[in-house]
C-alpha cells in the first residue's frame, strides 16, 4: 500500500512542524471510499485526494457510527492509528521520536518541509489485527524496512 508522509512547517518564529501519514484514495478499498474524509495533498503533479490513516485502519463496524461509540471503538481506533502513524513517521523522519504523533512538534533545528511516498503492507481494515500487537509493533511489521525506497510525493 502506498502512503504519503508529510512534514509541514507551521508559520511563526519557532520551528514548529506538523507530521502526517495520508493514504491516496486509490489505495483504499473501493467500498470504503465514499465513507471517509477526503483531504487534497499538493504534489508536483497536482492535488492528490487522500484520506487519514484512521479511516484506512478502521474495521467495517466503525462505519456504523452509533455502534462504534457504544463499543468504545472511537478512542481505541484513535490510539492505534496515532501509534501506527508514529511508527511510520519514525521510519522516515528521524526527528520524530514521540510515541504518539503530537498535533505539532517543536524542533531545535529547521529540517524544512518534506513529502515522501512510501510503500508498506495493506492496512485496509487492519485495526483488528494490529490493535492486540500495538505495544510491540515495529516498522518491519508494517512492511517498512531500512532500505525502503522513498519517492517524492
Amino acid at each position: 500500500m502506498d502512503m504519503i508522509t508529510c512534514r509541514t512547517r507551521i508559520s511563526g518564529q519557532a520551528p514548529l512542524y506538523s507530521y502526517r501519514v495520508l493514504v491516496p484514495l486509490d489505495q483504499l478499498a473501493a467500498h470504503r471510499r465514499h465513507r471517509v474524509v477526503i483531504l487534497h495533498v499538493p504534489t508536483p503533479a497536482g492535488r492528490l485526494p487522500c484520506t487519514r490513516l484512521a479511516d484506512v485502519l478502521a474495521p467495517g463496524r466503525w462505519f456504523e457510527r452509533y455502534l462504534a461509540m457504544h463499543c468504545g471503538l472511537a478512542a481505541r481506533l484513535n490510539l492505534v492509528s496515532r501509534r501506527v502513524e508514529a511508527i511510520i513517521l519514525q521510519a522516515i523522519f528521524p526527528e520524530m521520536t514521540t510515541r504518539l504523533v503530537p498535533p505539532m512538534l517543536l524542533l531545535d533545528h529547521e529540517p524544512g518541509e518534506a513529502r515522501h511516498r512510501i510503500s508498506g503492507i495493506d492496512l485496509n481494515a487492519a485495526f483488528d489485527s494490529l490493535a492486540p500487537r500495538i505495544e510491540t509493533l515495529t516498522a518491519t511489521d508494517l512492511g517498512l524496512c531500512g532500505n525502503n525506497h522513498r519517492r517524492a510525493a
